[in-house]
Parts: C-alpha cells; sequence; structure tokens
C-alpha cells in the first residue's frame, strides 16, 4: 500500500460510518487488520486482489466501485457502460464538468435504448 487516494478513503469512511463498524469490527469480519483498514481509512490504496476480499466480507461494499476510487480499471463483463464512462472520464481534465454530464447522460439514453435488461 503505497499509493494513496483521497477518494478511496472517503469510501472507506463513508462504508464504515453508515455501518457503525469500527477498525477493529471490520477487520474482524473481514480477517483484514483493524490497522489495515484504518490504513485504508486514511486513503492508502490496497492491491487489487485485497479489494476483491474486502468485497466478499460485505456485501454494501461494490467491487467496481472500490476499484474506481483506488484507481484500478474495472473488471470487464461486470460494469455497465455508464459506470466505463464515468471511470474513463475521471482523468480527462480538458473536459468541462457540464460536458462530462451530457456525454453520461448520452451514454445512459443509448444504454436504455439497446441494452436489454435481464
Amino acid at each position: 500500500m503505497s499509493r494513496v487516494s483521497p477518494e478511496f478513503g472517503t469510501v472507506i469512511k463513508d462504508f464504515l460510518a453508515r455501518n457503525k463498524l469500527t477498525f477493529r469490527a471490520a477487520g474482524f469480519k473481514s480477517n483484514i487488520s483493524a490497522a489495515y483498514w484504518k490504513d485504508m481509512a486514511d486513503g492508502r490504496v490496497p492491491s487489487e486482489d485485497m479489494i476483491s476480499k474486502m468485497a466478499e466480507s460485505f456485501d454494501e461494499l461494490d467491487e467496481q466501485e472500490l476499484r474506481a476510487a483506488a484507481g484500478y480499471v474495472p473488471i470487464p463483463g461486470r460494469v455497465d457502460a455508464v459506470r466505463a464512462v464515468e471511470f474513463a472520464l475521471r482523468g480527462q481534465k480538458s473536459i468541462p464538468e457540464e460536458g462530462k454530464s451530457q456525454i453520461l447522460d448520452f451514454v445512459r439514453r443509448v444504454e436504455e435504448k439497446y441494452v436489454e435488461k435481464g
């Protein structure tokens, strides 16, 4: 865990607060140490394997959301088009927020029209 992502730390803090979990309680349920949970809440990015382990331990944690917040590429086949485009647009500083919003609206409309809901 050498990279830092404030966004990842926020996701972890919000998850713990919403579920009224301490670092120790999260560690007990996930078999990941309380110290590791604290590091993640501080924004330290874990490995992709650790993210999978976290998502397997808690139904409330979405693996794709964790991966995106950590800066990892979404797992192909497990992410919808809107989330994939959101991820791709994150690093595009040259596109204004209004433009990003328009792109996402377009992708949503296309998905509604062409993607079968199963």
